[in-house]
């Protein structure tokens, strides 16, 4: 069996009602099975998420393997799992969202025309949402745009890139050290922040429909505490606002927008806290 191109890194935490479909969306890839390698990363489930997907594991043909870890939080989990493949490309996808059949091979014929370089492959990207007991799937389409600003791009919200968009290159992973394992929230953001900052340039896959369907619950991690939330997005523009004042670069489009950014956080303390609204000075 030849060296696989893509591994594909899935993340698990108490999820035995979706891991089975979120695994299916990847044995059912349409690209050659022995490009593939699965590595589920299993946080410590309290329930019988482990032995969905052993089962799922042992009736496939594709190399796989399952990592049982300590809940450590999204970005650990993440990178236990990068430790371990041996793909030139890795695939993160959380346990609960789903890939397009197409995905990897869409986004795989790209990535193998392009250069060293190239860090990032992605594409549009849709929500389904978890309403009445079904999946409802939203009328918009997130179609993200990185252009030659990366880092003004990666900050606006339109331009958000969910993590299992993605074909990420594990040598520039490896020289980024992969997710920081202090953030559990907007951890993949900051990812593509570093990475871009590190001269890591993105390339946009096109495609007729959307090749990744995140499965937004109102349990999920991304929803459980705003105010986290709303920190973890702050930390990541002062990343980028430090790197561009380093770098000298803070032009008046750039100001504009981190102040955008600021005053959006302002506006949910004003509301919500109204001691960290004082204690930053807004």
């Amino acid at each position: 069996m030849r060296t696989p191109l893509v591994s594909v890194v899935i993340t698990c935490f108490n999820l035995r009602e979706w891991i089975g479909e979120a695994l299916e969306s990847v044995l059912h890839q349409t690209c050659d099975p022995e490009c593939l390698e699965i590595i589920v990363v299993d946080c410590g489930s309290t329930d019988d998420s482990a032995t969905v997907v052993k089962s799922l594991l042992n009736a496939t043909t594709i190399r796989s393997r399952l990592i049982v870890k300590d809940n450590g939080g999204p970005s650990r989990a993440r990178n236990s799992g990068l430790q371990c493949a041996t793909g030139e490309w890795i695939q993160f996808l959380d346990g609960d969202d789903l890939l397009h059949p197409r995905k990897i091979e869409r986004q795989l014929a790209a990535a193998t025309c392009l250069g060293p370089e190239y860090a990032i492959v992605y594409s549009d990207w849709q929500r389904l949402r978890w309403q009445q007991r079904k999946w409802t799937t939203d009328p918009d389409v997130a179609s993200p745009r990185i252009g030659k600003d990366l880092l003004a791009d990666l900050l606006r919200t339109e331009n958000f890139i969910q993590v299992g968009s993605q074909l990420v290159r594990r040598s520039w992973l490896e020289r980024g050290s992969g997710f920081d394992e202090r953030q559990w929230l907007i951890e993949d953001v900051n990812l593509l922040i570093r990475l871009a900052m590190a001269g890591g340039r993105f390339y946009r896959a096109p495609s007729e429909r959307p090749l990744f369907f995140y499965r937004q619950r109102e349990g999920s991690l991304s929803r459980s505490n705003t105010r986290d939330f709303v920190e973890a997005c702050i930390r990541n523009v002062c990343v980028v606002e430090e790197h561009w004042r380093e770098q000298d670069s803070l032009t008046t489009e750039r100001v504009e927008l981190l102040a955008s950014l600021y005053c959006q956080a302002a506006r949910y303390f004003a509301a919500n806290d109204k001691k960290r609204f004082d204690d930053a000075g807004y």
